[in-house]
């Protein structure tokens, strides 16, 4: 009910009711105030004795006979006659008036979030997307407008802030490699860099880490408009998680890194070579966290009709304020910045995408009985 009562139509009706209703009250009491004067008028100009036959008329409840109308007639010449075309007309203006200003009031009263709403989509139009409406009282379809507006103003925020962090990061990525191409193609064409010493493959790995940066993009780009190919068919994760952890255990060995696998067999329904890559990018991002002499602990098991993996390091764990931007592309923690971490920062925001395009997610969170991280990955089962 109370619903019903907040929606601009029933506002309107009831506007138009109670318009309607104050213009017909005020018409009436003018109407009484009239009359009312029209006898004051009247019997103010009588003598004495017709003064007492009209007051004996009144008492008697005989204002329709023919002596009291004669009585008016007589005496009630200067008094302003009711059934006055003008007299008429004065009541009507000012009822309508009187009732015209309330419902001014009260329609101002419903427009004025909407004006709100409009004035700041004008100012988010002009590139001020920081502008938000307070939605105060109201409520009903207005304040399900100023809602919606502000979730798209924050969504427009956020995809700005992602857009120009893609594009700086993108830049920066870009123009490590090809300055080091640029340099070493120069040198190789003014002879200053002997090609047999082993220049080409040097050359052939930075264009290998473009051609990877670049594959990178586009499955971003794919997965952002839900155009990403997948192979899907029945994946037992535990088996993934096991070749994912045979790949990189050289490079948890080189640190001294030990990895420590917990597996049950959870089937999932998906692109074993996305869900692969979704494994060894939490993989990389645990061990290039992870201290010197530490230890990894990663698990497969079921939960809630959910397949999940945990990857669980021993590091020093992420800042509340970067668990909601570690996902964006290029996006790098300024810990990460100052240790002088290696990766191109799209490997997290990678393994998001391709799992929320198997319709599943990933979970991040500080560990609560020491430092450290645990990512998790919920696919349905």
């Amino acid at each position: 009910m109370a619903r019903l009562l907040n929606r601009i139509v029933t506002r309107m009706v009831v506007l138009a009711a109670a318009t309607t209703i104050i213009t017909m009250l005020l018409g009436m009491v003018a109407y009484i105030a009239a009359v009312h004067y029209r006898l004051s008028v009247t019997t103010h100009h009588m003598p004495p004795k017709a003064r007492e036959q009209l007051e004996l008329l009144v008492r008697t409840h005989q204002e329709g006979s023919d002596r009291y109308f004669d009585l008016f007639d007589r005496y009630g010449a200067k008094a302003p006659a009711l059934t006055d075309l003008g007299f008429v007309a004065t009541i009507a203006l000012v009822s309508i008036l009187v009732g015209g200003g309330v419902a001014m009031v009260f329609a101002r009263r419903i427009s004025r979030p909407i004006t709100a709403v409009a004035n700041a989509a004008a100012r988010v139009s002009a590139g001020d997307r920081s502008v938000r409406v307070e939605r105060g009282s109201t409520s009903g379809e207005t304040g399900e407008l100023i809602e919606s507006f502000n979730r798209m103003a924050a969504d427009i925020d956020a995809y700005e802030r992602e857009r120009t962090v893609l594009t700086a990061g993108i830049a920066h990525e870009l123009r490590t490699p090809l300055t080091i191409l640029k340099g070493r193609l120069h040198g190789l064409a003014d002879g200053v860099i002997d090609p047999a010493t082993g220049e080409a493959d040097r050359l052939l790995r930075q264009v290998e880490h473009l051609s990877h940066l670049v594959e990178d993009l586009r499955t971003l780009a794919h997965a952002d408009a839900g155009e990403l190919d997948l192979d899907r068919r029945p994946v037992d994760l535990a088996v993934l998680l096991g070749l994912a952890v045979g790949d990189l255990r050289g490079s948890a060995s080189e640190r001294s890194v030990t990895i420590v696998e917990s597996y049950e067999t959870a089937m999932a329904h998906g692109d074993p070579v996305r869900l692969m890559q979704v494994m060894t990018n939490i993989l990389t991002n645990a061990i290039k966290h992870a201290p010197d002499r530490s230890r990894i602990d990663v698990a497969v098991f079921s939960a809630s009709g959910h397949a999940i993996v945990s990857v669980t390091d021993e590091g020093d764990g992420f800042a509340i304020d970067d668990e909601a931007r570690m996902f964006m592309p290029f996006w790098r923690a300024g810990s990460d910045r100052l240790a002088g971490r290696p990766g191109s920062g799209v490997g997290l925001t990678l393994a998001a995408k391709i799992t929320e395009a198997h319709g599943g997610r990933i979970m991040a969170k500080n560990r609560v009985d020491r430092s450290g991280a645990c990512f998790s990955v919920w696919l349905p089962l």
